[in-house]
């Protein structure tokens, strides 16, 4: 990639150094995050994968452990070290509980796959009747997805040092003398904090129904997450609908970004009536439920329901989407390529991007009947949009357009009925999970690479991916 000549001076690489200490602090967190269900799969007695967990939680803690203790430059992170570590994050959470999931009988690249649709939020799974494997191994799954999503909050972070004004928002700690260092710090303490509430108020929502004590707990586990692992092969679909809508008001949560509801907190609830994402969640979830009810010809109540899966990317399922009509199978493909808030645990472009694109389009068309010297700035709400932030949010929309086509071709060229493999290849991307029948052990080896690509690079947000593997990010052009 060729630069201009005046820009190439100021390109800064990371710094080693720097990547080592934080990706060492990220490994002792993750050892601790593993104990979790090493302790369940020891108190259930499968101590297969109590074994195979121990071994995955000590790796990380021996071998970058001691990197903490570096001692890293005193210049502050940069927005590239942050998107770095973030990429390397996910990635190596997945690959060290590749190896325990292996206890269940999958092959290493099923495992891989079901641990990169875990730690991704995703609930992609190549695993024929869960209802058949222990509760160990399905509540390691849950507990994936509940720490992937609490990881989307260290994306956003990294995201923040990006200096766009839509990732800027997450760090903003209230107090505008803050650096955004300590700003991002703030935030994530709050973050954390929500997540855990909003996990125990999910939890205390979806016992009372008639969900086993065990099933709700993973459930809420995925819900919350907007992730979307089951017990059983049919979802949903074999609960009642208590459980149906408790589930769906967890995974709206979820979908709403955190810090709206610190705002909420200290400003009262005109700071909901206010937020544009807000809004446009419960836009689009109508909109899908009454074209599903509409084109699709789903009851109401299968329709707000699958409407709310796939619109907040949480990936349940109430019925069998393989029998669906085409008309409702395009309805989902486009409400979870669009998903939920910025800030939150859903996947998808963001309905803050969609807002922007739809400003932006709409200024075009603006312009044309204005003056040419006329001044027209952009804006959402009471937030005008900058020019990186535009920017910003068009390029992530080019990529993930780029990249479902990209990877649709590629399921095409076996011999996938194109709207199908669209929607499997949507689902993947946005980190969804429903699926329509394709993904399965039985999918071709290299499929179920392209999927797990996929579901990283979506949770990733393509960007920290495309960082990652940057030459320009290692060494000075």
């Amino acid at each position: 990639m060729s630069f201009h000549p005046a820009v190439r001076p100021l390109m800064q690489p990371v710094r080693p150094a720097m990547v080592l200490h934080h990706l060492g602090q990220i490994a002792l967190i993750l050892a601790v995050l593993f104990s979790v269900p090493l302790a369940f799969a020891a108190a259930t007695g499968d101590w297969e994968l109590a074994q195979r967990i121990l071994l995955a939680a000590l790796l990380p803690a021996l071998a970058l452990g001691g990197c903490a203790r570096i001692r890293p430059s005193d210049r502050p992170l940069q927005a590239n070290e942050a998107l770095v570590i973030s990429a390397l994050t996910f990635i190596i959470a997945a690959a060290l509980m590749t190896y325990p999931l292996t206890a269940e009988g999958l092959s290493p690249l099923d495992a891989w796959f079901e641990s990169v649709s875990g730690v991704t939020t995703t609930g992609l799974s190549l695993v024929p009747n869960p209802e058949l494997r222990s509760d160990a191994f399905l509540f390691t799954r849950a507990w994936m997805q509940w720490f992937g999503g609490l990881g989307i909050v260290v994306l956003s972070l990294a995201l923040a040092f990006g200096r766009t004004e839509d990732m800027r928002r997450l760090a903003d700690a209230g107090a505008d003398e803050e650096s955004l260092a300590e700003g991002t710090r703030i935030h994530a303490r709050r973050a954390f904090t929500i997540y855990v509430l909003l996990t125990v108020a999910g939890l205390l929502l979806v016992l009372p129904t008639d969900l086993p004590p065990f099933d709700a707990l993973i459930h809420t586990l995925a819900a919350i997450s907007t992730g979307g692992f089951g017990g059983v092969s049919d979802s949903l679909a074999g609960f009642g609908r208590g459980a149906h809508f408790a589930l769906f008001a967890v995974s709206l949560l979820g979908a709403l970004p955190l810090f709206l509801y610190y705002r909420a907190w200290r400003s009262g609830p005109v700071a909901l009536r206010s937020d544009p994402e807000l809004r446009a969640l419960i836009i689009a979830v109508a909109l899908v439920t009454v074209l599903l009810w509409w084109l699709g010809g789903l009851s109401p109540a299968d329709a707000l329901l699958q409407a709310g899966s796939a619109q907040t990317t949480t990936g349940f399922a109430t019925l069998d989407l393989s029998e669906l009509d085409p008309a409702a199978k395009g309805v989902l493909i486009l409400s979870m390529a669009t998903g939920g808030g910025v800030g939150s645990t859903a996947g998808g472009i963001k309905l803050l991007r969609l807002l922007i694109l739809i400003r932006m389009i709409q200024l075009a068309v603006m312009r044309v009947q204005l003056p040419r010297h006329a001044v027209v700035q952009p804006a959402i709400g009471d937030r005008t949009l900058g020019g990186l932030q535009i920017e910003h949010a068009l390029v992530l929309i080019l990529l993930f357009v780029l990249l479902v086509l990209g990877s649709w071709m590629a399921f095409l060229a076996v011999g996938y009925p194109a709207l199908d493999a669209l929607f499997e290849v949507v689902s993947a991307t946005a980190t969804v999970g429903l699926s329509v029948g394709i993904t399965g052990p039985d999918l071709e080896p290299g499929l179920k690479l392209l999927l797990s690509l996929n579901m990283l690079a979506g949770r990733l947000e393509i960007i920290a991916l495309l960082v990652l593997l940057f030459p320009g990010t290692w060494y000075k052009p």
